[in-house]
């Protein structure tokens, strides 16, 4: 006897067809997934071939996009910007966080919305160019941007067009991708004016439960950028107020850096606090004034003392989160090849690496820089170990032992924490570490941080504060000595009980120019054979001592006040 029952569902999206239920078909990903707490893997892109002699019988071939078609793309140039973006420059972008965002969501939305696609088309002409640029540390120059510019512009045109029920995700997705192509090109005020913008919407808007799982965590990161990066009177939005409650628990390291990175906003505020407290009046006559005692009002021992349990309670979930991340660590290891562990165990260091971070900026802030730094030297030293034993852990084999590093990502790694860390410790042989680790784990580009212009500028600090060449520093017999052993979570809960006093040490401002005249009007190929990098210092070491740095294939520095 036959079945009964209804026909079977041939639409849908991949993961319900899976779980073999009714798909409401939301795009791009659908409801049901989304409620349900799963990752919707997309649509199946189907294309009826008809038979030559008009038969009414017609062969479905199916594709799965986007490795194999790019729906959209008007010609074989744009199909071919399309397929490096999802080969190369999309699993690159993420750097230390989760790529699924660059690898799925974006090239989802490329599908069906022309913003999403020109926006997409030019960050990968972008990213080809650089990518096959032989001097790929350096800021980014093209010869043509032609390519990338016109879809550029399409992109800001095609947003007027949108016609997507949610349009201000949209928008959003589109301002980060804004933003990757400032950074790219190196223009800081513009990817500054993008991140705005975008921070704006999201305060306004609707707080939809995609927006709020893919897009807030990268907008909280720009924050971050734009707290290093924006002048010092600039006001940027405070988007801490959009964070969801605290989690009871981690189940992956996206929560634990989503948790991590709003605590990271936090602590760069009070940094910001501590450092507008040192600044000196200016007379009439542009003079400064003479140094007072500035109040530090009660609010920010308050906000110190928050930011202090989030931390304890941050690291708290990651140390029973962590032995879970161990086994899957075995488990790659032994039957993944070429070092497919090495992953993970990068991302575990760097999540500690930005932990430490926050304690010492805590420990510093609104403090005397001696004090704070004594407090400091067991979180330098976590650091210090952590970083080596995952030097240890390189693997000779794999993805993660190719020496061409990835000219640029979007998001903040190592390099830059790394260099907070130099600017804030006062042991010379710990700094003199923290520059070799950056020149291992810094890569080229992270969004508008510069690997060579970090480690020149670390090392210019190093000569003004202890009276020194480098040269005569690198050779030196003596190097500090640390431990390559895996380190232990009673290693890293000894700085759980944080001291709770606070004025500021000093986190410099830095950013790079190259070849550009003050206008912003591009330099000729002689004026833009070298690159400068600034780095402006507030506090009471070298009280507004600007560091002029000069990158040739040699580098030389000199100081102004």
């Amino acid at each position: 006897m036959a079945r009964k029952g209804n026909r079977k569902v041939r639409t849908g999206c991949i993961t319900c067809k899976a779980r073999k239920v009714k798909c409401d078909e939301g795009k791009p990903s659908c409801v049901r997934c989304i409620k349900t707490g799963r990752v919707c893997d997309g649509y199946l892109l189907k294309i009826d071939v008809r038979d030559p002699v008009g038969s009414r019988d017609a062969t479905t071939l199916t594709l799965h996009r986007p490795h194999h078609v790019f729906p959209g793309a008007n010609s074989s140039s744009e199909g071919h910007a399309l397929q490096f973006f999802c080969e190369t420059a999309g699993p690159l972008m993420s750097g230390t966080a989760d790529p699924y965002f660059w690898t799925n969501i974006v090239l989802q939305f490329s599908a069906f919305e022309p913003a999403v696609r020109h926006a997409v088309i030019s960050i990968s002409d972008l990213f080809q160019q650089s990518y096959y640029t032989p001097e790929s540390n350096a800021k980014l120059r093209f010869d043509d941007q032609t390519i990338a510019l016109k879809h550029y512009n399409n992109a800001i045109h095609g947003l007027k067009d949108i016609k997507s029920e949610h349009k201000e995700s949209v928008v959003l997705l589109v301002c980060v991708l804004f933003v990757c192509i400032e950074f790219i090109r190196g223009d800081r005020e513009a990817a500054l004016r993008h991140c705005s913008h975008g921070v704006e919407i999201l305060k306004t808007s609707p707080q939809h439960a995609w927006t709020k799982q893919h897009l807030l965590p990268i907008f909280r990161r720009l924050n971050e950028f734009a707290f290093f990066f924006s002048d010092e009177n600039s006001d940027f939005s405070d988007i801490s107020d959009l964070a969801g409650p605290i989690p009871t628990m981690f189940s992956t390291f996206s929560e634990a850096q989503e948790m991590l990175d709003g605590i990271f906003n936090h602590t760069t505020r009070i940094m910001r606090s501590s450092r507008k407290s040192h600044l000196l009046p200016k007379t009439a006559s542009g003079m400064f004034e003479p140094q007072k005692r500035i109040p530090v009002f009660s609010q920010y021992f308050t906000d110190k003392a928050t930011i202090s349990r989030l931390l304890n309670t941050w690291l708290k979930l990651f140390s029973e989160f962590d032995p879970k991340m161990t086994e899957l660590d075995a488990l790659a290891a032994k039957h993944c090849k070429h070092g497919a562990d090495y992953g993970l165990k990068m991302y575990r260091c760097f999540l500690l690496t930005r932990y430490e971070c926050c304690r010492i900026w805590l420990n510093i802030a609104f403090d005397d820089p001696k004090s704070g730094y004594e407090r400091s030297v067991d979180n330098f030293d976590r650091v210090l170990k952590q970083q080596s034993w995952l030097e240890s852990q390189i693997p000779h084999e794999g993805p993660f032992s190719d020496p061409v590093s990835p000219p640029f990502v979007f998001e903040t790694g190592f390099g830059a924490n790394l260099f907070f860390l130099v600017t804030t410790c006062c042991n010379l042989e710990m700094r003199l570490e923290l520059i070799r680790l950056m020149s291992i784990f810094a890569l080229p580009r992270e969004n508008l941080w510069e690997k060579d212009v970090l480690i020149a500028a670390a090392r210019k600090i190093i000569e003004v504060e202890h009276g020194t060449k480098f040269e005569d520093l690198e050779q030196s017999p003596t190097a500090p000595s640390y431990s390559e052993e895996t380190p232990t979570e009673e290693d890293e809960e000894e700085d759980a009980e944080a001291d709770e006093e606070e004025t500021d040490f000093g986190t410099p401002e830095i950013w790079a120019e190259q070849g550009e005249s003050r206008n912003g009007a591009g330099a000729s190929e002689e004026e833009g054979a070298h690159k400068s990098g600034k780095v402006l210092r507030r506090d009471n070491l070298a009280l507004f001592g600007s560091y002029l740095l000069i990158l040739n294939p040699f580098m030389t520095g000199k100081i102004g006040s």
